[in-house]
């Protein structure tokens, strides 16, 4: 009998509003800038096209990137973890997809002053899935998917000093 997969949504980016009020405005110059480009290659002015396509398609991926959306889905009797990223429900590429997972660790990036959250997919295996500048927002975000895969989570913010989070303190 074919084990039935379940996915569980653990995670969904929250964008501020502002950043959908910056990206309206970018939107609506981006399709001003694609109405020039057509008109510009009507008039034969490929240069300026292309120029226009460039300058529109630059725009586009800013107003993008204020208003895509992350979904995280976990699947605790196969262990596995999915990464979906849509914009307006469009998928904006192939989702990611690890298996069998064995714990999730927070790790301080030194050289970056960042957190890092790893997936390990063995003992010596590791996928970087996120980056955080603070730390509440990094354990909060690899808590929900230990959590979703029901697997251990490792606090690595101390150089040396690696240790097991109990998930039941933190919550």
């Amino acid at each position: 009998m074919k084990k039935q997969e379940f996915n569980q949504l653990v995670y969904i980016s929250k964008r501020p509003f502002w950043h959908f009020l910056i990206a309206l405005p970018l939107y609506c110059f981006a399709v001003s800038m694609f109405l020039k480009t057509i008109d510009l290659f009507y008039l034969g002015k490929v240069i300026d096209a292309l120029k226009f396509v460039l300058a529109t398609f630059f725009i586009l991926v800013c107003a993008g990137g204020l208003t895509f959306t992350k979904r995280v889905y976990t699947n605790s009797d196969l262990k596995r973890v999915t990464f979906n990223f849509t914009l307006f429900k469009i998928p904006l590429s192939k989702d990611s997809v690890f298996e069998n997972v064995q714990y999730v660790s927070v790790y301080k990036n030194y050289s970056d002053r960042d957190f890092e959250i790893y997936v390990w997919l063995s003992s010596t295996k590791k996928k970087s899935i996120s980056v955080h500048l603070d730390l509440d927002s990094a354990f909060n975000y690899a808590l929900k998917i230990a959590d979703g895969l029901q697997v251990d989570l490792l606090d690595a913010t101390e150089k040396g000093n690696f240790k097991w989070v109990e998930k039941e303190k933190i919550q």
